[in-house]
């Protein structure tokens, strides 16, 4: 069974992928099954775009491309939504019980956000991660309603530093993240694996193959693989080698969700 679960269509800000178009990429791919994801960021830190999604038309949309296709691919009502700690309760209020995959992200930290540099200024690039590590870890220990932790290193995609080393590199952000992983193990929630990660360094998925090693060994097992594709060139993007690295790992299987539970799947 092939699926990519990290999807963005029209309905993200910064895409302008139809839904249609991804849909049918993803039956020409081979894909089995998809989750459309698309970006909800409540008070999201940079005024120049908004990150908000209309749920009765985005879900209505998605149904009705479900049935156009039923029988020839799975389509899932997700969602990326941005966690930040101080909007738990609209947060709540808007996933209420109507998806069946939520992935949690972080585009924000200590109300800045990371894609324009804001969240860098008057940081080293340490400072800079291990201060969004903690940022990560006061959601998870606070708020667990969310189905997997998208993309948990992104920090290293961002700020204007000559190199992006892993954050396993540092003994603090190394125990940052061990501390992250067991919470989420601990509340049966899982991480994602992201591919469009390769773009940063050639080498790692976000997390990196370093963290997803950490993750398997602490007892991790859910786990969901996404392209976090904005076009269709990039669904599914290193997949193949992807998965032979989850392997190598140790990893037997992979996630999907219906109605918020996981399914396993044999690799």
């Amino acid at each position: 069974m092939l699926f990519d679960y990290h999807l963005h269509s029209q309905f993200s800000a910064d895409s302008e992928m139809t839904m249609d178009d991804l849909c049918q990429a993803s039956i020409d791919l081979g894909l089995d099954e998809i989750a459309i994801t698309d970006h909800h960021d409540l008070d999201y830190q940079d005024d120049t775009i908004e990150f908000l999604i209309d749920k009765e038309k985005y879900l209505k949309e998605i149904e009705k491309f479900q049935q156009k296709y039923k029988g020839q691919l799975k389509i899932k009502k997700g969602i990326e939504m941005g966690l930040q700690s101080h909007i738990f309760e609209e947060t709540e209020q808007y996933l209420a019980d109507d998806f069946d995959f939520v992935i949690g992200s972080f585009h924000t930290a200590e109300n800045a956000d990371l894609y324009n540099g804001d969240f860098f200024e008057g940081y080293s690039q340490w400072e800079a991660y291990i201060n969004y590590l903690k940022t990560v870890l006061k959601v998870v220990q606070n708020y667990d309603s969310y189905s997997v932790i998208g993309h948990l290193d992104i920090i290293r995609r961002y700020g204007d530093f000559e190199s992006q080393p892993d954050l396993m590199e540092n003994k603090e952000a190394a125990d940052l993240i061990r501390e992250i992983l067991e919470i989420i193990i601990k509340n049966d929630r899982g991480l994602e694996v992201n591919t469009s990660g390769y773009r940063i360094d050639g080498k790692n998925p976000l997390p990196s193959f370093e963290i997803l090693k950490l993750y398997y060994h602490l007892g991790g097992e859910i786990l969901t693989i996404g392209s976090d594709s904005h076009n269709t060139e990039d669904i599914t993007q290193k997949f193949n080698y992807t998965i032979s690295r989850l392997k190598e790992i140790g990893f037997k299987k992979l996630t999907t969700f219906s109605n918020l539970k996981p399914e396993f799947h044999n690799l």
